[in-house]
């Protein structure tokens, strides 16, 4: 036993560990209680308040989008403006330019006008950073806010007016505008053609009022900022469009995200905003856009088909729960060091005695019958050593006569040992041979009574010759088994012994019934092995196959590197033929033992016997695999090379 077991059964490291435990566990146990409920209470108050954030910015995002379309309407409702509207386009439409348009004294003054009332109202709602109005006929810019971006043209501007032909107002989601070249979103209501005079509005499109908002300054404070949202806390906007998502707001850890920052649905980490830009509630622990762990709470802003994911980092959220993991594991650590403590000054007072008469057993041990052992308390240590005591005289008492019984014995016993193995061995061999000298007792008995008959004298002459053949062979597999051998090692290749022992069994096959197939892994490492041995070994095996097989099939034989084991060689022989039983299969490998017999033929039963030790002694492993009727495969496992102390099959239970 190594020393760490030794140290184990110490009663003084039991007993301290006892002691650890009694007084940890319950403490451990506390401690962990404590820390899933923080854990648990933690999170439930971060689903509480993400979930309060999330509808909240909700109902926010969505009043302050209804709150602009009311805006725009209001503004498509002023007459007054779109009668001003109608005259400035219609003025527009009888100059070559803007510039002369302004440059005429009616056109001036209609132009100022209607500019002030731009300024009016981009000074009453504070939320849009550009109003403009464009001409319906060719989406020129005519008059805005924003005088650098006068007299330019939307290339869009038929979406406008195909749009505004289907409702009063409509809203052109987040984008990129191709007039200020900023994120906004442009509310936009028609210009109708409208009578100065009376003020009547006709259906016809004359213009239309576009009402820019910057994101940047409207839509982005709406959803950023909400209490307790730490370092990593933030929320989002985004909307899909086909397979991909669409970031519409600058991210905290992305700031340049808005439009720029893009993701396909089948492939990002960010699920909460595939499941919110998809119409779907909730809340979800997950991964974000950056691929880190937070719980977020999603939510669908119908209106315009967006996404809202309110989102904060799983290790934030958890930093006191695990500041109290921390603190918890440096209580415990202090814990077990003052238990240790204790435990050690508490088991010396227990343990010194034990080691005193453990110190005075060795004695005795050691052949000292005259040591005893010092009484020197009352308690169960002391009945202990006066027991020992009593031990020791009755041990030196018996001690004289001891060593002559135990020789005797040891001689009933070696006795018995060696007389029942050459009983056993004589009773194989006997029935082994009983057969061959019975049949030659018979024909020698007929020679006997019929001498003149020369033809049946030369046929019993030649079965007799059989049968001391057979007991011949009997006796020699016999020594081979039992008597010690010489293994003549040399590197040889594993491929060049199958095909060698191929030969020698290949006259016992008949072509037309038996198929030989080979599968034999070139380029494999030289095997240091005795050949002739291992040559007589696959014969052995090979002929057990062929023999399995009368009425026909496939012998296989394969070879490749070992999968179980390092620098070892795997020979695998497998057959067709009729497999062996699964009573018999622990039995196959003993001496005398065979099926042959039984089945009208002819065996000893020492093939695979002598197989096994063979394989045994090259440090190899042989294993079988059958089934009745369904075949049987020997896998035959070899060291790559010779070497020194134990095999790492004798290290392993199975091998290939």
């Amino acid at each position: 036993m190594n020393y760490s077991g030794r140290i184990f059964k110490s009663i003084k490291i039991q007993l301290i560990c006892y002691i650890c435990l009694l007084t940890t566990i319950p403490l451990l146990f506390i401690c962990v209680v404590e820390y899933y409920s923080s854990k648990s209470a933690i999170e439930q108050r971060m689903i509480e308040q993400l979930t309060s954030i999330a509808d909240l910015k909700k109902n926010e995002l969505n009043n302050w989008l209804e709150e602009r379309l009311t805006d725009t309407a209001v503004i498509a409702r002023n007459k007054v403006l779109a009668a001003a509207a109608t005259s400035l386009l219609q003025q527009r439409r009888r100059f070559e330019s803007i510039d002369q348009l302004r440059k005429s004294e009616a056109g001036r003054i209609n132009y100022e006008r209607i500019l002030d009332n731009l300024h009016a109202l981009k000074q009453f709602y504070k939320h849009y950073n550009v109003i403009s109005i464009v001409d319906g006929a060719n989406g020129e810019v005519v008059i805005s806010t924003y005088p650098d971006i006068v007299g330019k043209t939307l290339s869009s501007f038929g979406v406008y007016v195909d749009t505004l032909e289907k409702k009063e107002v409509a809203v052109k989601d987040i984008h990129v505008s191709e007039l200020t070249d900023q994120n906004c979103m442009t509310y936009f209501c028609p210009v109708c053609m409208t009578d100065t005079i009376t003020l009547e509005s006709s259906d016809i499109i004359i213009g239309v009022i576009l009402l820019d908002v910057n994101v940047k300054y409207s839509v982005e404070p709406v959803i950023r900022n909400w209490p307790g949202m730490g370092n990593t806390g933030e929320t989002l906007l985004v909307r899909r469009e086909g397979s991909t998502i669409v970031y519409l707001n600058d991210l905290r850890h992305r700031p340049d995200a808005a439009l720029r920052f893009t993701s396909s649905i089948h492939s990002t980490p960010d699920i909460p905003s595939v499941l919110s830009s998809g119409g779907e509630e909730g809340i979800k622990r997950s991964a974000d856009y950056r691929n880190v762990p937070v719980l977020s709470a999603y939510r669908h802003i119908p209106l315009l088909n967006w996404g809202l994911v309110a989102k904060q980092d799983l290790t934030e959220a958890f930093a006191p729960v695990e500041k109290l993991k921390d603190r918890v594991i440096v209580l415990i650590f202090v814990c077990i060091l003052v238990v240790v403590a204790i435990g050690i000054s508490l088991t010396n007072r227990i343990t010194q005695p034990i080691l005193q008469l453990v110190e005075g057993a060795k004695a005795i041990a050691a052949g000292n019958l005259d040591q005893r052992i010092a009484i020197i308390s009352e308690n169960e240590v002391g009945l202990l050593a006066r027991e020992f005591n009593h031990m020791a005289a009755k041990l030196k008492e018996s001690y004289t006569n001891l060593e002559q019984k135990v020789e005797e014995r040891t001689a009933q016993l070696l006795r018995a040992e060696r007389l029942a193995a050459v009983g056993e061995l004589a009773a194989e061999v006997a029935h082994e041979i009983n057969n061959p000298l019975g049949g030659l007792q018979n024909f020698a008995s007929m020679i006997e009574n019929e001498p003149e008959n020369a033809s049946q004298t030369r046929r019993y002459a030649a079965l007799m010759l059989e049968g001391l053949k057979r007991v011949e062979m009997i006796v020699k597999r016999l020594l081979t088994f039992s008597r010690p051998y010489t293994l003549r090692m040399s590197e040889n290749s594993i491929n060049a012994i199958i095909n060698g022992s191929l030969e020698f069994v290949e006259h016992r096959i008949d072509p037309s019934l038996i198929h030989i197939h080979k599968d034999l892994k070139e380029s494999l490492p030289a095997v240091s092995i005795d050949v002739d041995h291992i040559s007589m070994m696959f014969i052995n095996i090979m002929v057990n196959a062929i023999e399995s097989m009368p009425g026909g099939g496939s012998l296989t034989i394969k070879t490749d590197f070992c999968r179980r084991h390092e620098a070892c060689i795997a020979v695998c022989i497998g057959d067709t033929g009729c497999g062996i039983r699964e009573e018999i299969m622990d039995k196959i490998f003993e001496p005398f033992f065979t099926t042959k017999d039984k089945e009208g033929e002819k065996g000893i039963g020492m093939g695979l016997a002598i197989s096994k030790r063979i394989i045994e002694d090259h440090h190899g492993e042989i294993r079988v695999e059958s089934s009745a009727g369904e075949g049987t495969v020997f896998t035959i496992c070899l060291p790559c090379s010779k070497r020194g102390g134990k095999s790492s099959h004798e290290k392993q239970n199975t091998c290939c």
